[in-house]
């Protein structure tokens, strides 16, 4: 197991996804804890600051949302009444299984596939998509990956979207990775990139975005002195 300051390490996309495929497996107090790592009350409360924050920054109403790295759907019950339509894609099978049995809007469909491969013509809702979703996601992928994800968002978005993502970021100078690192929490050997504010602010850059907003949010729900969560308005 490694815990490696400043360097550009790979994590393994399969080993990812296989931790959160037993995830969805594992019994919890809540299913929120199943991708908030959190028990029920901390990850209900995380869960309702970003509606909040969501409801406060960017309008629905006639949208059409792509939520990238899906889970287990938690957002759909969140927004599918304010929006035209949803789509929630992941390559966790077992989650997706979990995002279609648990709910059951009509305007919400839920798909397994890879973000940094997304096949445009396969979607289940045809783009393009005026707003994206993005919540603990791109800590699971790897640098170059990213910027696939980036060009694909660009390609399946409309030219005025608007992008709301969410993820825990270095507090330090540099990125920190943990590979294979053996976590007692959550009882696993874990996978996950810390980058820096900067390097996000940097990649968002590709987005052909006009305005990035960017704070701190979780405060109250952090306990780690090397991370933070931070969230990010892109328009």
């Amino acid at each position: 197991m490694a815990r490696l300051y400043g360097d550009n390490e790979d994590i393994s996309s399969d080993k990812v996804k296989d931790f959160f495929n037993d995830r969805a497996n594992r019994e919890f107090d809540s299913d929120l804890s199943i991708v908030l790592f959190q028990d029920k009350e901390n990850s209900e409360q995380r869960h309702a600051e970003e509606k909040k924050l969501l409801d406060e920054h960017i309008n629905l109403s006639g949208k059409k949302v792509l939520e990238v790295g899906c889970g287990l759907g938690r957002w759909a019950e969140a927004v599918h009444d304010k929006c035209e339509s949803f789509l929630g894609i992941d390559y966790s099978e077992n989650l997706i299984e979990m995002a279609n049995k648990s709910n059951k809007f009509d305007n919400c469909k839920f798909q397994v596939m890879s973000a940094f491969d997304i096949k445009e013509d396969e979607l289940l809702i045809e783009p393009p998509f005026d707003v994206v979703i993005i919540s603990g996601v791109l800590m699971y992928i790897n640098d170059e990956d990213l910027l696939v994800l980036i060009d694909e968002l660009n390609k399946v978005c409309a030219e005025d979207k608007k992008l709301f993502i969410m993820e825990p970021v270095s507090c330090m100078d540099v990125r920190l990775t943990l590979k294979d690192f053996y976590s007692e929490g959550l009882e696993a050997d874990y996978n996950a990139i810390y980058r820096t504010p900067k390097e996000y602010l940097d990649a968002f850059e590709n987005l052909n975005c006009n305005k990035i907003f960017s704070d701190d949010i979780f405060k109250d729900l952090s306990d780690h002195s090397e991370t933070k969560y931070m969230y990010f308005v892109i328009e």
